[in-house]
């Protein structure tokens, strides 16, 4: 009789990677739509709740990463300017007769949150971390909050017109596509490490995929999701490839930017609401630099 323990072999990490990719295409893919279809079939104030949501959470996480990393914030002070910030540029970009003093109202939320995380301290006997505490918070409004609030401008940019939905939706498609085409390319043929000290999984060869995929996102998105649209608003062929060489290269800096506060916190995920996706801020990490750049794009190339 053989008593030699027989030893187990443990599944191929390749699978396990692929199992864990599944998991993020298909969460994306559901919210992604659910967001879509917000924007598309639901009243204009779906997509306000949805935002509100979503990027508040995003803000919440992006706090509790910090205190991974030891840092004080002022969490709810956050979560509040965020939701005011959401929800001002909301109404008055939806009012056009209101829209010119949007940019004034985001001056002045973050002028008053400026001053309110000073008086939030008063009240504190004893906090020998008050600068950090205030640089935390200011920072996680400004990265997280506003930069993801370039989605409302980008919906309303052409008021009255709806067509503004259509650009939010190529935002989403071409970002998606990037993060997608970065890890198809960069498991069959990544060779060469990005920066393994930020993301130890990035290659070259994936990048460079991945900016191919957004090219390919934008091209679908202007020649057959939405020509008319596109053509009206002046989104030729060239425009089309410009926009996805442009997004696709800030989705993966958006990307890598979240990986490295992620690194210095010694966090994995923002947190695992999402299945295999992690949390709320993993999921528009990208988008907090996409979206600002297409809406300037749009402001200041394209005919408005």
């Amino acid at each position: 009789m053989n008593n030699t323990p027989q030893t187990v072999t443990p599944p191929p990490i390749n699978g396990v990677a692929r199992t864990g990719f599944r998991w993020r295409l298909i969460s994306s893919i559901v919210l992604w739509g659910i967001m879509l279809a917000v924007v598309f079939w639901l009243p204009p104030g779906g997509l306000y709740l949805f935002m509100n949501v979503v990027i508040a959470q995003a803000v919440w996480e992006f706090y509790k990463i910090c205190e991974a990393k030891g840092l004080p914030s002022f969490k709810v002070w956050g979560v509040i300017g965020t939701v005011a910030l959401i929800s001002g540029s909301w109404f008055f970009f939806a009012s056009p007769q209101f829209s010119t003093l949007s940019y004034d109202f985001d001056i002045g939320i973050l002028i008053v949150f400026a001053l309110g995380v000073f008086i939030r301290q008063f009240p504190d006997k004893l906090n020998p971390r008050g600068i950090e505490a205030m640089a935390v918070t200011l920072f996680g409004l400004i990265y997280v909050a506003w930069l993801g609030n370039f989605m409302t401008r980008i919906n309303f940019v052409y008021r009255p017109s709806p067509d503004g939905r259509y650009f939010v939706m190529l935002l989403v498609v071409v970002t998606k596509f990037t993060d997608i085409g970065a890890y198809l390319t960069g498991t069959t043929i990544g060779r060469h490490k990005m920066i393994p000290r930020i993301s130890p999984k990035k290659t070259w060869e994936g990048t460079i995929g991945g900016i191919i995929f957004a090219v390919i996102g934008s091209l679908l998105c202007c020649l057959w999701l939405t020509p008319e649209t596109m053509k009206v608003r002046g989104v030729t062929v060239p425009h089309a490839i410009l926009l996805g060489l442009l997004l696709g290269v800030a989705a993966v800096i958006g990307d890598l930017a979240e990986s490295l506060i992620k690194r210095e916190a010694g966090v994995k995920d923002s947190s695992n609401v999402l299945p295999g996706h992690g949390g709320c801020l993993d999921m528009i990490d990208s988008l907090l630099f996409t979206a600002p750049l297409l809406y300037l794009y749009m402001r200041l190339v394209l005919p408005t």
